[in-house]
């Protein structure tokens, strides 16, 4: 099979996932997908006459043009993304990959941001990955000779993916859509096209091959070495999914809300439509017995709508004509609108109902949403990328030094007078220790996240000093 071949699963979930990303993306995209998301009442256009056709795309494309797209999952997307980083996330790095906390990629995106990235990426299409790359040095280089050299995560979406393979609890393919530029690419135009990055376990190394036109380019061909100069037994790539990181495609977590809201479009599309073409009022003038020559000598110049000017009949009346409000249309946009609505409670409470926003802080936190998985996984997965990196920075076992922690607490809590008062008075008591009353402080937000208790005490002590307390 060719290079480009894709996994029987990955058309069905890139189906599901480019409906979310659309809608995520707002009007621009969902217009731009035409009949994938508002099929044409005219139904299919090449299966007209052809004299209908023209008529037919003119009338789709007023269709399309009034249709609203209301921006819920969007709006949604940024709101969950924004929970989860309402808190800076906990990141503790040994000394040989510390400089990723600011550039995780090679290009400067900080391990914040990387993992925002990721969490997007969950967000909207329920699954992402890592390569942990590391640049190719020839070989017999010492290790002062690579020391500039420097281990990067790079981040594939879904659509990347597009093929894998797992032999018992080996991971040993992975397929990667990637763009190059051409050598029709000069200095003002980029002509871009589609290459495909394979990493592959052959005969237990780990190897690394690029395909342009389903040919492999030989001199991309490259077998990374770990630190301590030993080939890999794995291929240092993590799955991120939504529910598992595992390599199985997990459903997009605003799936059930895109579609909600697309079908809110098309509620909105035939609601417009037929607004436009019989909500204006129309002036129907009953001439009676009148013949039409009459009726234009006394009326020369037309029928003027409005109370500057009149008209003479003989017998005869003149209405206007109306539609009566028809709320079918509106009522399929109201239920939509509660359809997203209670998508979004779930996305929040896993228990789905009603439930208050402060029922859902009190309950257990042995009960995650949606989100908190979201966290929890990006979390696990930038610690395993970030394992690899280090194999690849040093050979020392430095793994129980690395700690990656998403923000869980989406909701922001605060602390009444009457709450830190009662904590106060626990401490005093011996109920406590400080350090349980600065960690409550800090999920309160009293205390900054980023503040060490070594930093405090060391404030505490000089500021103390100077008011004469101990």
């Amino acid at each position: 099979m060719p290079a480009d071949t894709p996994h029987p699963l990955y058309k069905s979930h890139e189906a599901r996932a480019s409906r979310v990303r659309d809608a995520v993306s707002g009007t621009d995209a969902i217009k731009a997908g035409g009949e994938t998301y508002l099929p044409n009442p005219s139904g299919r256009i090449s299966l007209l006459p052809e004299g209908e056709q023209e008529a037919a795309e003119a009338r789709y494309h007023a269709y399309l043009t009034r249709a609203f797209w209301l921006g819920v999952t969007g709006r949604t997307h940024e709101g969950l993304l924004g929970a989860i980083f309402r808190k800076a996330p906990t990141v503790e790095l040994p000394s040989a990959i510390e400089y990723m906390r600011d550039d995780a990629d090679g290009s400067g995106l900080a391990l914040e941001q990387f993992g925002r990235l990721t969490s997007s990426a969950l967000l909207t299409s329920g699954r992402h990955s890592i390569l942990v790359d590391y640049p190719e040095a020839e070989d017999g280089l010492t290790r002062e000779q690579t020391r500039g050299l420097r281990a990067t995560l790079r981040s594939y979406d879904s659509q990347s993916i597009i093929n894998w393979r797992r032999e018992g609890e080996q991971i040993t393919l992975v397929v990667l859509r990637e763009t190059y530029e051409t050598d029709q690419s000069d200095q003002f135009e980029r002509v871009l096209d589609y290459q495909y990055r394979v990493l592959s376990l052959e005969d237990g190394r780990y190897v690394q091959t690029v395909y342009r036109d389903n040919v492999e380019v030989p001199q991309a061909r490259i077998e990374p070495r770990m630190a301590n100069g030993e080939p890999w037994a794995v291929i240092p790539f993590v799955f991120v999914g939504a529910v598992l990181n595992d390599e199985a495609p997990d459903k997009p977590v605003l799936l059930d809300l895109a579609d909600a809201n697309i079908a809110h479009y098309q509620s909105s599309a035939d609601r417009r439509e037929g607004s436009h073409i019989v909500g204006q009022p129309m002036f129907h003038i009953d001439i009676g017995n009148m013949d039409a020559d009459t009726w234009k000598k006394l009326n020369p110049g037309g029928v003027t709508v409005g109370s500057r000017q009149g008209i003479q009949t003989q017998g005869g009346k003149a209405e206007l004509i109306q539609a009566e409000p028809q709320d079918m249309a509106r009522q399929d946009m109201q239920d939509a609108k509660e359809d997203m609505k209670a998508i979004g409670a779930r996305l929040i409470d896993s228990r789905g109902g009603n439930e208050t926003a402060e029922g859902v802080r009190a309950r257990s936190g042995a009960e995650h949403s949606a989100l908190a998985s979201v966290a929890i996984n990006v979390g696990d997965a930038l610690e395993k990328a970030l394992e690899f990196a280090a194999i690849f920075m040093t050979d020392a076992n430095v793994f129980e030094q690395i700690t990656v922690t998403l923000n869980q607490e989406f909701y922001e809590e605060g602390a009444d007078p009457q709450m830190i008062a009662a904590r106060i008075q626990e401490l005093d008591r011996g109920v406590i220790a400080m350090q349980d009353y600065r960690a409550w402080s800090r999920r309160k937000g009293l205390i900054s996240s980023d503040r060490t208790d070594e930093d405090i005490q060391a404030d505490v002590q000089a500021g103390g000093t100077s008011l004469g307390v101990m």
